[in-house]
């Protein structure tokens, strides 16, 4: 299970980053990690970087990418960021791709997410 998880996770995050070089976003890196936890891709967007979290899911079993990105998930992207970050003061947002590989895939961007 987790093996299929994974796969199903690379092809959710190749989609993704295809997705936002059409949008002419410029990778930074991919899969960066330490030992906290790691981030999807690293993205410039004009002058600002963007910390993505891609969520895959094949089917609409047990919700929607979107659900699956939690309070907890969005406070370890931002913990890993400012790791990333070491003390520099850049802008920087947190985006999220959901990729639904259903019947009819679909990619789906949320710019600057946040919890209240």
């Amino acid at each position: 299970m987790k093996l299929y998880n994974r796969k199903t996770g690379g092809i959710g995050e190749q989609l993704a980053l295809e997705y936002l070089l059409s949008k002419n976003y410029e990778l930074i890196t991919m899969n960066y990690s330490t030992k906290y936890g790691e981030i999807d891709l690293i993205m410039k967007d004009r002058d600002i970087l963007v910390f993505v979290e891609v969520k895959t899911k094949k089917g609409q079993d047990w919700g929607t990418p979107e659900e699956m990105f939690t309070r907890g998930k969005y406070r370890r992207v931002r913990n890993m960021a400012t790791i990333f970050l070491q003390g520099r003061d850049v802008p920087c947002r947190i985006d999220m791709v959901a990729v639904d590989l259903s019947d009819t895939p679909a990619i789906r961007h949320y710019p600057n997410v946040t919890f209240l």
